[in-house]
This record gives C-alpha cells, structure tokens and sequence, in this order.
C-alpha cells in the first residue's frame, strides 16, 4: 500500500498545475512576440528613413550637377524679342542643358524644372521637361511655365514622384550693369527680374523642394550653386554670347 501511495505522487503535474504553466508559457509568448514585432517596426522605420535619405542625397546631386552645368545662349521669341536661354520663375525653370551625365551625349536640350503632373504616377511630381535645343529656332514662351518649339513634342523625366512643392530663387544683378563689382546684386523670384531684354545671368541659384505629409510641407535642405558658365557672360558680356549663338 505505501508503494502503490508513491507511485502515485510521482506520477505527474496536477491540472491546476498545468493550467499555470499553459499560462505562463503564453504570457512570454506573448512578450516575445510583441518585442520581435516591435524591432521590426523599428527596423523598417530605419529602412524607411536610411532610404529617404539617399534618395533625397542622389537627387540634391542630381539636381546640382545638371543645372549648373546650364548654358547661355541668345535666342529669339516667336513674338520678336530676343532672350537667353535661362528664364524662370518661382517654381519652374527653362533652361539649356546636356543630358544627365548617365546618359549624356553631348547633345543640348532644352530642359524645364517644375512640379506637374504625370500620368504614369496619376498625381503631381517633380520632372524635368525635355526636347531638343536649335539655336536657329524661334521660342514661343508668354512668361510662364510652358514653353515650346514649333514641331517639337515634349517628353518628361520623373525626377521624384513624391515631392510635390517647389521653390526657386536667383542671385544676381537684374539691371546687367554692375555684375563684375557685385553693386545691386539680390536674390529675386524670378528671372529675368522684371526685363524680358535682360543680358545678366544670375550668379547662384537656390533650389528648395518639399513634399507633403499629412498637410504638412517637408522641406528638404536648401540646394545653392553657381552656374558652371555664367562667369564666361559677365566677362565676355552679350554681345560675344551673340556671336557664339549666331
């Protein structure tokens, strides 16, 4: 009888036992579970974050290489007048300019800098609006963010579909005479400042971009650069830009 009583009390756990230990086990499963889906979280919001910021370091370099690489010539209007090729506003831009260098082939193209909108992503974007530069060609632009060359079609180049603010300013001297002291120099809003006969060219150009989350504009840094042939204007003046143009 006292061994079959020993028997007995080895013999396991108790029920209530087990239910503390079912209990137990699922109270760190849970903890388990919760921290791994927390580093995760954490994990992808440094992934999102770590992507963010080369994507935005890449098209700063992008965006500081291409327009400073922006070259100066005269050309005419389909109304008459005559203009360089570098005019814009506060939130676009028209310029000439090779291709990007990934892809460059020495030829010029006209290029415009805005926010517009694109099919493919079905919203408003950052692009680069192209098409090819003839310095024999007559322009047609009214002042704004449009410009077109008759027989000539238009193609775009996303630069970022998730920016959609722009902002732009020029550094310079409006007036075309006094670039070399530096006298009346200013940033302005656009360019030409107020003179469509403008021969200055603005020394720096501020680039700024944001895009919005949740109604709330996320600027990036601000982008200055020179432009890599604006020295070769001031010095060589409008009417040695004519000549390399005509």
């Amino acid at each position: 009888m006292k061994s079959n009583g020993r028997a007995s009390n080895g013999q396991g756990f108790t029920l209530v036992e087990l239910q503390i230990a079912i209990v137990i086990m699922a109270m760190i499963s849970l903890l388990v579970l919760g921290a791994l889906r927390l580093t995760s979280q954490t994990w992808r919001k440094v992934s999102v974050r770590q992507d963010a910021a080369e994507h935005q370091f890449l098209l700063s370099q992008l965006l500081r290489r291409h327009l400073s690489d922006a070259r100066f010539f005269k050309v005419r209007l389909t109304s008459g007048e005559m203009v360089n090729t570098f005019m814009g506003g506060e939130d676009y831009l028209h310029y000439v300019a090779p291709f990007p260098r990934f892809i460059n082939d020495g030829e010029l193209y006209w290029w415009t800098l805005k926010i517009a909108w694109n099919e493919s992503h079905q919203r408003a974007v950052l692009l680069l609006d192209y098409q090819p530069f003839n310095s024999s060609e007559s322009v047609t632009w009214n002042g704004d963010e449009t410009i077109s060359i008759e027989g000539q079609s238009r193609q775009q180049l996303v630069l970022a579909p998730n920016i959609d603010h722009l902002s732009l300013a020029y550094y310079g001297d409006s007036s075309g005479g006094a670039a070399a002291s530096g006298e009346g120099e200013a940033w302005h809003k656009e360019w030409p400042a107020g003179d469509l006969f403008v021969t200055a060219v603005p020394r720096l150009l501020s680039v700024k971009v944001a895009r919005n989350e949740t109604e709330v504009s996320q600027w990036w840094p601000e982008i200055v650069l020179g432009l890599n042939y604006a020295g070769d204007i001031a010095t060589t003046g409008a009417d040695s830009l004519k000549e390399r143009v005509f």
